[in-house]
């Protein structure tokens, strides 16, 4: 073979690649293929700085299969889980989500999508028409142009306002320090904070954006000591908490206050704190925010059973029983697959206007708990709205649900329990203009 011949044929190679690519993406844009498992992409950290995220997802995904597949599947098929990792970095995530279209032709629904990358895979997503329940907090999808878009937790603004709001209303405190890792996620509170900071007449006394990836924050903690807060306002994940936190004990020989975000609810979180600090310190120093949650009912007891029989599949599993967004990414794949049933298709672009039906429902639609009280009522041709193991929803016509905020600690096995709540008018206190 002459070198021009040799050329053509790479030449020829690359379309034929090319085509097949478009094949794929044409092939995942609409259904979830004809044959084979349907899978739940799970498009997450799994590595890097903000790795714990992606665990606590994959635990949603398990006992969700789990129930639905026991059940007969969906519309007679099986269901399966698969991890996408995106790192936490936008230029890592849109290779991903695309490797994840073209390879997945069962591909069903995706779940994750973090402040991270959310922005980055959303748009791919969307033009695949794949729906997806995201994890993140950005304000850009409060009224986002996406229909493929869902969300059962708050924007990160909302979620700033609230840890605000434990610290002034609750705790009166007035000296305020924000310790926010310099990731995008992280980053999304910060300016929401000092708004709202300002507002209700406290003091921000410093503000922190730091390295995630430093082994040590003593310059960073002798600054925070020097502007002596009363509270330290936190989101820091992988190692930097920990670390951070134990320079504050160690530095100031003893332990400040602190208010965690939603996202510090995790049991990766807790390992790490209260390794480096002491879980009694842990314990008495730390609340932090969360979305309303009983750990209670029919949902949650199929949601808990099932999770903790993952355990063989994710050794870790057992300890996201209480982490409120892999039980509120659990609810979001037992309703797609009730919409999938309902819509008597797994053609994505017909289930995806089912699942607004399904989670809000109607007056008069019949209240359903779990994947089989669903099925149930699809059977006999009954409206339905889901009220899953996370409580109920309420999909705004932007698809995001919101079910105010609750104040939370730790107790000493690393659970969470419910200490306080926040009004709706003190959260508007907070976030109006």
């Amino acid at each position: 073979m002459n070198a021009f011949q040799l050329g053509v044929r790479r030449v020829l190679v690359r379309i034929a690649c090319a085509g097949l690519a478009a094949v794929l993406v044409a092939g995942a844009a609409y259904g979830a293929g004809t044959a084979g498992p349907l899978v739940v992409g799970i498009v997450a950290p799994f590595t890097g700085a903000d790795a714990q995220l992606g665990p606590a997802y994959f635990a949603a995904c398990l006992p969700a299969t789990r129930i639905i597949n026991n059940s007969g599947g969906i519309l007679g098929r099986q269901v399966t889980c698969k991890q996408f990792d995106t790192r936490g970095e936008p230029a890592d995530a849109v290779p991903a989500a695309r490797q994840m279209v073209a390879s997945t032709p069962t591909l069903f629904m995706v779940i994750g999508c973090t402040s991270d990358e959310a922005s980055s895979v959303m748009p791919i997503l969307e033009q695949s028409h794949v729906p997806t329940f995201c994890q993140t907090g950005q304000s850009e999808f409060n009224q986002s142009n996406f229909k493929y878009f869902h969300r059962l937790v708050p924007a990160d603004e909302y979620d700033a306002y609230a840890m605000v709001g434990i610290a002034v209303f609750l705790k009166h405190y007035k000296r305020i320090a924000l310790v926010f890792g310099n990731d995008i996620g992280s980053q999304t509170f910060v300016a929401p904070a000092i708004r709202s900071i300002k507002k209700v007449g406290a003091e921000m006394v410093i503000n922190q954006a730091i390295d995630l990836k430093q082994s040590s924050y003593r310059t960073e903690v002798a600054k925070l000591l020097a502007a002596k807060p009363d509270v330290i306002l936190t989101e820091a994940l992988g190692p930097a908490d920990a670390t951070y936190l134990s320079e504050v004990k160690q530095l100031n020989n003893g332990m400040i206050p602190v208010i965690g975000s939603s996202a510090t609810i995790d049991p990766v979180w807790f390992k790490a704190v209260s390794a480096a600090i002491g879980v009694d310190d842990l314990v008495k120093y730390f609340i932090a925010n969360d979305t309303p949650s009983t750990f209670s009912g029919t949902g949650y007891d199929e949601f808990k059973t099932n999770l903790l029989a993952s355990a063989a599949e994710f050794a870790n599993a057992p300890k996201y029983t209480k982490r409120a967004s892999t039980i509120h990414l659990y609810d979001g794949i037992i309703m797609t697959a009730l919409a999938a049933t309902a819509a008597k298709s797994t053609d994505r672009t017909a289930v995806n206007p089912w699942i607004f039906k399904i989670g809000n429902g109607s007056p008069s639609a019949r209240v359903v708990a779990t994947y089989e009280q669903g099925l149930a009522a699809l059977k006999v041709g009954s409206a339905m709205r889901y009220d899953g193991a996370g409580g109920p929803t309420h999909f705004d016509k932007w698809n995001n649900s919101n079910n105010g905020f609750v104040v939370v600690r730790y107790n000493a096995n690393g659970d969470e329990e419910t200490v306080g709540s926040l009004t709706n008018a003190q959260i508007t206190q907070l976030s109006a203009p």
